[in-house]
């Protein structure tokens, strides 16, 4: 809204990955003292979801989270454990078979300014790629 006139502008949007601020560890426990049984454990990076907050209030750019790995059940749940815990500066959640399907929409999303993942991944994401120092 500028001067009181509505504005029909879409609001630049930077996509983050799940990876970027979550660590996952694998716990192996022994179930009867014999059979190794595994659980994959998550924890958010608070320090990384608190930066991400930031600089969406700072910039006023909308935060959309990604996953490939996770079923849409899941990032929900996920999304709302965020909430929970009061940081969760995502306002949209999408999942994706695989990092190719997003890549391939990129052109057709024109608020997309960039795409927040690991260092790994970025050439794949083209002038989208973002990482933390550019923030």
């Amino acid at each position: 809204m500028l001067k009181g006139d509505i504005s029909n502008e879409l609001p630049k949007r930077v996509i983050v990955v799940v990876d970027t601020f979550i660590d996952i560890d694998v716990q192996v426990k022994k179930q009867f003292k014999v059979i190794p049984v595994s659980k994959k454990v998550e924890t958010f990076n608070r320090s990384t979801l608190s930066r991400l907050y930031v600089f969406s209030q700072r910039v006023g750019y909308t935060l959309e989270l990604v996953s490939f790995s996770h079923t849409e059940e899941q990032l929900e749940e996920l999304v709302n454990k965020l909430d929970k815990k009061g940081t969760n500066p995502f306002r949209y959640f999408t999942v994706y078979e695989a990092i190719d399907h997003l890549v391939q929409e990129l052109p057709y999303r024109p608020e997309v300014i960039g795409v927040l993942d690991l260092p790994t991944r970025l050439l794949r994401y083209g002038h989208w790629g973002m990482d933390f120092s550019q923030l």
